[in-house]
């Protein structure tokens, strides 16, 4: 019988013996590491097929370990500038280059976990800190950049509030002092600001001039005035009385519309004050107010144009910005004669009116009471 030749006898015949079943085991070699590049190729699709398919970025790193992550509240200082527009991704990376955190992921998972939105501006934060860490810091100044005018403030007071949540003082003192309602669209004869900075919550960007801000406060005024129906060639009467409402009633409806007739009616035909609306807050806003709501005899004998106890009818100006209780008193006075009334306890809001002097020394003496009381409490 003939014997059959294969591939190996016929390379067999080019060579020697030795040389055959040399290029034989090499053969075997080879075929062996391509069945081992095989299974490992499988295992690989088959675990990225369960474990890594969660994110595209992510799947070799989940593979073969977790994103690593700063512990602690970090250490240093530093300064971060978010610019607007800047996605989540997009700060994340610039943390990590700015090594305040370790890596991008988990800061990424933090904040989509507390459906935290990244704002603008200017942050202090540290160096080395955890993603929990870092995004509480982002937080807290998110928090710390908005500013609340509340009702009762006056100019001096926001401003002080609007610098501390990070307004540019220059740029504030500029948009503000010497500034009417008139240079921010507000058709109205004011001496200044005061009253016209609207008491709401505002977003402070550090991005923005401070002028814009107040022109945010200004235009909300405005709004309000509107939706009130009240016309901008009474606004200003209204805001000044309302302003007087705000710091001498109680938050009470009743109390405030009372106390807006009492001022009513003191600068009215029938006045018992000669015209004089005698207001403390008036000589509190021009000197500083005290805690026992008390002014002395030299600062009623100021000349200062806000000073009621020495210049008839109303003030210049608002001398606060009231909020809307104390300018609907303001627009509906309650009807009565009172021409008179005191606080005879602040420490529950009980205030007392009177129709004339006599009746009132009574009432003041009730407070006189309280007042010792209160003082010798408070030492």
């Amino acid at each position: 019988m003939r014997k059959k030749v294969g591939i190996d006898d016929v390379f067999e015949n080019k060579g020697t013996r030795k040389d055959a079943r040399q290029r034989r085991h090499n053969r075997k070699v080879r075929r062996r590491r391509i069945t081992a590049i095989v299974v490992v190729l499988a295992l690989i699709a088959g675990v990225s097929g369960v474990v890594a398919v969660s994110t595209a970025s992510g799947a070799f790193s989940n593979l073969f370990g977790a994103k690593k992550d700063y512990e602690g509240e970090g250490e240093g200082s530093i300064d971060v500038t978010v610019v607007p527009g800047a996605s989540a991704s997009q700060v994340a990376n610039q943390l990590v280059e700015e090594d305040v955190i370790q890596s991008a992921d988990p800061f990424l998972k933090e904040v989509e976990s507390r459906g935290f939105v990244i704002k603008a501006g200017t942050f202090k934060m540290r160096k080395r800190m955890s993603s929990s860490a870092a995004v509480d810091a982002l937080e807290d100044a998110t928090a710390a950049q908005r500013l609340t005018v509340a009702e009762g403030h006056t100019i001096k007071t926001i401003k002080a509030n609007a610098i501390k949540a990070g307004v540019n003082e220059q740029q504030l003192d500029k948009a503000i002092d010497k500034k009417k309602p008139k240079d921010y669209g507000l058709d109205i004869d004011a001496p200044n600001l005061e009253g016209y900075l609207y008491p709401a919550t505002y977003d402070i960007d550090p991005s923005r001039p401070a002028e814009a801000l107040v022109q945010d406060m200004v235009n909300k005024t405005k709004d309000e005035l509107n939706r009130l129906a009240i016309p901008h060639d009474d606004a200003h009467y209204y805001l000044t009385l309302a302003s007087l409402v705000e710091k001498e009633a109680t938050s009470d409806p009743e109390v405030q519309a009372k106390v807006a007739r009492v001022f009513v009616n003191r600068v009215g035909k029938k006045s018992q004050t000669g015209g004089l609306l005698q207001s403390d807050a008036t000589v509190a806003y021009i000197h500083g107010a005290r805690k026992d709501l008390t002014t002395t005899k030299k600062e009623r004998e100021s000349n200062n144009p806000y000073n009621t106890y020495k210049h008839k009818g109303w003030t210049p100006g608002p001398i606060n910005s009231p909020g809307e209780p104390a300018v609907r008193a303001a627009m509906k006075p309650a009807k009565g004669d009172w021409q008179f009334f005191v606080a005879t306890d602040p420490d529950n809001g009980t205030v007392k009116f009177a129709n004339n002097y006599q009746e009132h020394q009574k009432n003041v003496e009730e407070f006189r009471t309280w007042l010792r009381e209160h003082r010798k409490k408070n030492g």
